[in-house]
């Protein structure tokens, strides 16, 4: 048969299927594109109609991914720049996974596909959907449009799946226009706002894997520059695509409730401290109604804002916590000063990038901003490995490109990491004095940070960890929280006034 004979036969036996196959229409947001098919293209209906073929068999997947031609690729096995099969096979083919991604779709296409029966009958435990880059590329739509046609996905899939977990991947940086940049970012940043804290839906903005040490598009890691026709980097390549199953797996597992296909000590191509994520220590700390306490700051328009983790936390302020081990310090410092505590114990640069781009950051617009992150980073858990000094660094400085784009005024008080480890020579004690070096290089020639090293304070003559200041050999009492604010006042934060804004350390 002839190309045109055979799409006509597809497309007939494609109008059978729909005949038995009911159409469950769904209330969708005000404003938001009606679904919309692409059944005049051979090969899409095609795939339609195979995708209902199978699940009509109850294949009884573990994982759908659901989106555009990103997630479609995984279908590609064509070395070097489209082979995509290893990554499949290692990670989503034992979960039974299936495919659901179209090349070139909209949102207005999968809420059409959802409508026509391709998750009919199946209960997965996860769905991974990636879905709007081309409603922000070639559709021309708007990022609201975009994030209400997002919304209505998800929406969607919550009431065909009502015990599935939801995955949502921000939309993945691309070089096709800044117009569509701006539009990308502005719609993962609703979208971080706008499902932080969801039981039933976890955000993950894996963009960063993307990017180059100064922040920039590494268009290394997509194929599309080297086609014949010289496109604009879109689509990851065959290491791209192996980056982005990696930084999504450990989620992925979490959600799953399995190890992680590969051990976290071995997935080193992604550096983790920059992939903003939520809760990772599943202890008994209340991590979620914290960031809802910070949430519940926004009105107070605070002086100085304090951004950590349970370091910060455990001094003092507001929101309030159970534990407070440094009252006076903080009121010699800060006495009758509006000043927010966004300490959160157990953090990481990645909880605190996540925390940022959830909003809790969003409108304060401090004289000062005082960060001290990083030493959770350099010890591993089976929730999150261990991150590299170079890691660390690379965490702190998107964290401070965070907080210059939300506010940038700001002056930034970045601290040393305190040092851990009872001797000189301890593990840990090393990297902490490793990371901080690369910290105070990184930042010695940016005007806007002014880095302060107070950790050789925490030590004895003899290079010990005193103790007397920090008990538990990581948290400080009342008097190392008060060799604490005496930086902070000598460096002109708090009661000592504005200061000036240079890099310093001050020993």
């Amino acid at each position: 048969m002839t190309p045109g004979i055979w799409r006509t036969v597809l497309i007939r036996c494609l109008a059978l299927t729909l005949l038995v196959t009911p159409v469950v229409a769904v209330a969708r947001p005000v404003g938001m594109a009606a679904p919309a098919d692409r059944l005049a293209e051979g090969w899409w209906a095609a795939r339609h109609a195979a995708i209902l073929t199978l699940v009509a068999t109850r294949p009884d997947p573990q994982v759908l991914l659901i989106g555009d031609s990103i997630t479609n690729n995984y279908d590609k096995a064509t070395p070097p720049d489209e082979d995509f099969a290893g990554t499949w096979a290692q990670f989503y083919a034992p979960r039974r996974a299936i495919n659901l991604g179209f090349s070139g779709d909209t949102t207005a296409n999968l809420l059409w596909r959802l409508d026509h029966g391709e998750v009919d009958g199946l209960n997965p435990r996860v769905a991974v959907v990636l879905i709007g880059t081309n409603d922000t590329g070639r559709a021309g739509r708007t990022a609201a449009q975009t994030e209400e046609g997002i919304d209505a996905v998800v929406a969607d899939l919550s009431r065909r799946l009502p015990t599935t977990r939801i995955l949502l991947l921000g939309l993945l940086p691309s070089a096709i226009s800044p117009a569509k940049s701006a539009a990308d970012a502005a719609v993962n940043a609703y979208l971080a706002r706008r499902y932080a804290g969801d039981p039933r839906v976890a955000y993950l903005d894996v963009g960063s894997i993307f990017q180059a040490s100064d922040g920039t598009l590494d268009t290394r890691l997509f194929y599309d520059p080297r086609l014949s026709w010289h496109g604009a980097a879109l689509h990851p390549d065959t290491v791209g695509q192996r980056r982005m199953a990696e930084a999504i797996e450990p989620t992925l597992a979490a959600l799953l409730g399995t190890p992680p296909r590969v051990a976290l000590t071995a997935m080193t191509d992604v550096n983790t401290a920059t992939v903003p994520v939520p809760w990772l220590e599943r202890d008994s700390y209340d991590w979620y109604p914290r960031h809802r306490a910070v949430m519940g700051l926004h009105g107070m328009k605070p002086e100085v804002v304090l951004i950590g983790d349970s370091i910060t936390h455990f001094w003092a302020g507001p929101p309030a916590a159970a534990r407070v081990s440094g009252p006076q310090a903080w009121a010699r410092v800060f006495g009758g000063m509006a000043v927010a505590n966004l300490g959160f114990g157990w953090d990481r640069t990645q909880n605190v990038l996540w925390r940022l781009r959830s909003g809790e950051f969003d409108g304060m617009a401090p004289d000062w901003v005082v960060l001290n992150i990083g030493t959770n980073n350099l010890t591993g858990t089976t929730n999150a490995r261990a991150s590299t000094p170079a890691e660390v660094v690379a965490g702190v400085a998107a964290i401070v490109r965070d907080v210059k784009a939300r506010s940038p005024h700001s002056r930034i008080a970045l601290m040393a990491i305190f040092p851990r480890g009872d001797t000189a020579t301890d593990p840990l004690r090393v990297t902490i004095a490793r990371t901080n070096r690369l910290l105070a290089d990184r930042f010695a020639r940016d005007p806007a940070v002014r880095f302060i090293d107070i950790a050789g304070r925490f030590l004895r003559p003899d290079g010990t960890l005193d103790r007397a200041l920090l008990p538990d050999g990581t948290h400080p009492d009342d008097a190392g929280y008060a060799l604490w604010a005496d930086a902070l006042i000598a460096a002109g934060i708090g009661r000592g006034g504005h200061g000036t804004t240079a890099t310093t350390s001050l020993r």
